[in-house]
């Protein structure tokens, strides 16, 4: 199976940016297209991933959200207990 032809994208590059392409096109042989190409497979799923995480803020106000969760879940419990059911979750009984 051929895959598809790559499509021609245009890019603005800041000098230094340029720069650095090209030499990195020249200690690998490669060309820009390939490098620019391989640097965006590796990075946009983290740029997309870190873009679209909650932030700080938020994570703490869903935690706070869920305090007292367990209290209303299953009554008040002994340390013991809680140890108990920790250990019965992770499987160590």
């Amino acid at each position: 199976m051929k895959s598809a032809s790559p499509a021609p994208t245009s890019v603005r590059l800041t000098d230094e940016t340029r720069k650095i392409l090209d030499e990195a096109a020249r200690r690998t042989r490669r060309s820009r297209s390939y490098l620019v190409e391989e640097t965006l497979k590796q990075f946009l799923p983290r740029i997309v991933q870190k873009e679209t995480q909650p932030s700080p803020q938020e994570r703490i106000r869903r935690l706070k959200e869920l305090e007292g969760i367990g209290h209303r879940l299953v009554g008040p419990q002994s340390i013991e207990e809680i140890d108990a059911r920790i250990r019965e979750f992770r499987g160590d009984e």
